[in-house]
């Protein structure tokens, strides 16, 4: 006997745990979806698992495949697919057709998880009045140009080039890793590197349009929350949460105080023995409460 509470819907009491999850809310009248008729290809009856995981059988081959496919994490199991064991609690995640077209036709990294990563912001200073000195075409052929060397250092040190704003860029490290020092240190690297790129982005301006570019870059670490968002035509792979916000008021700090790079405490608390520091600043953050202590980062410690 075992107790499967179905979340905002109702507890059931079933001896048969010979049956899947899905057959036993079914018996139940729980209106579950499953759209291919409980045979592992739609994913459309999958729950999250509240409390009792460990009471869940493990993955056979056909979850474990559609869930690499549709990139599920560990906290969702296919209901047509995962016998029960003990007591467990459960929310189905698929409501509606709507929720059920979601389902069959993503492809995707992960539905969403809660990870540590280091994010970088860039941007181009007086980007504005450079763009109303020229053609639309100069424009956008020196921002690509100005991104492909950009991009080129954010790749060459394990990060994920996550969007482009207008002139700025944001990028992700630690996408794939979970050593926070390392991946701080990634970010730091590429930080210095973009500004040694940009040396060579501004001979190219200097020659041909008698025009230099300076660029502040801000740097923090914390835990965001990593999924696809969007229409599921245009879905892309981001980063949502406080800690984005946070690096991004850090790169507007560099204007104030006109440093090339900071970062934050949290970052500097990771590469401090390995990088030269300039300036120190406490100061307050737009949108933030209290003071912020950040470092300008100079380069890398010789030796």
């Amino acid at each position: 006997m075992a107790k499967i509470c179905f979340e905002n819907e109702r507890d059931i009491l079933e001896d048969d745990l010979k049956q899947s999850l899905l057959d036993i809310s079914l018996k139940h009248a729980i209106p579950h979806m499953h759209v291919c008729g409980g045979k592992a290809r739609c994913s459309t009856c999958r729950v999250l698992v509240c409390e009792g995981a460990e009471n869940l059988l493990p993955m056979n081959v056909a979850e474990q495949t559609l869930a690499e496919k549709k990139g599920l994490e560990s906290n969702i199991r296919l209901a047509c697919q995962a016998r029960v064991k003990g007591d467990v609690s459960v929310r189905r995640l698929v409501l509606d057709d709507e929720d059920a077209e979601t389902a069959m036709f993503e492809r995707q990294a992960t539905t969403g998880r809660e990870q540590n990563v280091a994010i970088l912001f860039s941007d181009i200073r007086g980007f504005t009045q450079f763009s109303e000195r020229h053609l639309s075409y100069d424009i956008i052929h020196i921002l690509n140009r100005y991104f492909q060397e950009m991009g080129e250092v954010v790749l060459a040190n394990h990060g994920y080039i996550d969007k482009y704003m207008g002139d700025g860029l944001m990028a992700l490290f630690g996408v794939d890793e979970q050593d926070n020092s390392a991946i701080c240190m990634q970010a730091v690297t590429a930080a210095l590197q973009m500004d040694e790129a940009l040396k060579r982005v501004n001979g190219y301006l200097k020659q041909n349009f008698n025009e230099q570019f300076e660029i502040g870059v801000g740097v923090h670490i914390g835990e965001v929350v990593l999924g696809n968002i969007g229409h599921r035509d245009k879905a892309h792979f981001t980063a949502i949460g406080d800690a984005v916000n946070m690096a991004s008021r850090v790169e507007s700090e560099t204007k104030m105080i006109d440093s090339s790079i900071l970062v934050s405490q949290c970052i500097y608390a990771h590469i401090h023995a390995q990088v030269e520091i300039g300036q120190t600043v406490n100061t307050q953050l737009k949108g933030k409460s209290g003071d912020y202590l950040l470092y300008e980062v100079l380069g890398l410690k010789q030796g």
